[in-house]
């Protein structure tokens, strides 16, 4: 099996199965001070499901939204997922917005100070972040680099009409999940990223 064509790796079995150790990373998930739930464009339906279904199990009292690129609708990303959420039964007093975070760092960055501002930081010990399955590691190393001392676990949106572990099978998401592979290494050694501590990221192997 290959990759999609625009991708310079083969897909064998060795690097399918690293991918699925390394990125495609799961955590325990218990009930947490903060959902953080990451702004997008292209899997914004699946991400608000993921949250809904989280405060519907009681795992999360509060959500934070950030996201500051306009979506096609002419919405900022937070405004229209707290729409969303609101609408999937999450109440608004619930939820806090970041609306200026353009990329995954401010995204963490612009949220810790948007707590700051509203006096809560320091209530937050745990948090589940939300946002697509193939970016999965990626979210809980930019939290480990810019908030290092918090219970961090993911709760991955997956938009395909496969399980995450048939994305070399679907060329859309092997080509996500290979983008997001390329990434790591370059944005470890920018200093974007940390690797992740396991007190404070509990993996599942």
């Amino acid at each position: 099996m290959t990759c999609p064509a625009n991708s310079h790796l083969k897909l064998t079995p060795q690097l399918i199965a690293e991918i699925n150790r390394y990125l495609l990373v799961r955590t325990e998930i218990r009930k947490a001070d903060l959902c953080l739930l990451f702004g997008s464009h292209r899997s914004a339906v699946a991400r608000v499901q993921v949250t809904v279904r989280l405060w519907r199990d009681g795992l999360v009292g509060r959500v934070l939204v950030t996201g500051g690129e306009y979506t096609a609708s002419g919405q900022l990303e937070a405004h229209e997922m707290c729409e969303a959420l609101v609408a999937g039964s999450v109440p608004r007093r619930h939820i806090i917005l970041e609306t200026c975070a353009t990329n995954t760092g401010e995204n963490v960055k612009f949220s810790i100070e948007r707590l700051k501002g509203l006096g809560l930081y320091d209530a937050i010990g745990s948090v589940i972040a939300v946002g697509s399955a193939s970016a999965s590691r990626r979210y809980l190393m930019t939290l480990e680099r810019h908030w290092p001392e918090v219970i961090k676990m993911i709760a991955p949106a997956n938009k395909y009409p496969v399980d995450v572990t048939g994305w070399p099978a679907h060329p859309e998401f092997a080509a996500e999940v290979l983008e997001e592979w390329d990434k790591i290494q370059p944005y470890l050694k920018a200093g974007y990223l940390c690797e992740l501590n396991s007190e404070t990221c509990p993996l599942i192997e």
